[in-house]
């Protein structure tokens, strides 16, 4: 038992690393990005055009996540599930068929719990 729970945390301290290693390259690669389009735009444009177009990138992206944290995802309503109807019961019927049909009615009710 303690095993088991020593080999989750283990598994999720080790999918946590890698999550926060992942973040911190695509931190570092985005830096690096933004410095070689602030060299290309300044070179090619000027300074001001540079910062108001790396700017608008980032506070257009910076837009776009936050509306999509605020949007939630729309519930889907599930239609209840029909009543199971009760197999008839009849006396010529087999007792393995009866015995079938009762265990089939009694794990069918048996979800619904």
């Amino acid at each position: 038992m303690l095993s088991k729970v020593k080999h989750s945390a283990a598994r999720a301290a080790r999918k946590a690393g890698m999550v926060s290693a992942g973040a911190l390259c695509v931190l570092v690669g985005a830096g690096f990005l933004t410095g070689a389009s602030w060299i290309f735009l300044a070179t090619a444009y000027g300074t001001l055009i540079a910062a108001s177009v790396i700017g608008a990138a980032y506070a257009g992206i910076g837009l776009l996540l936050i509306g999509l944290a605020g949007s939630d995802e729309p519930h889907q309503d599930t239609a209840p599930e029909p009543e199971a109807t009760p197999a008839p019961a009849s006396s010529d019927a087999p007792p393995l068929l009866q015995a079938f049909l009762f265990g089939l009615q009694a794990g069918a009710s048996s979800d619904r719990r």
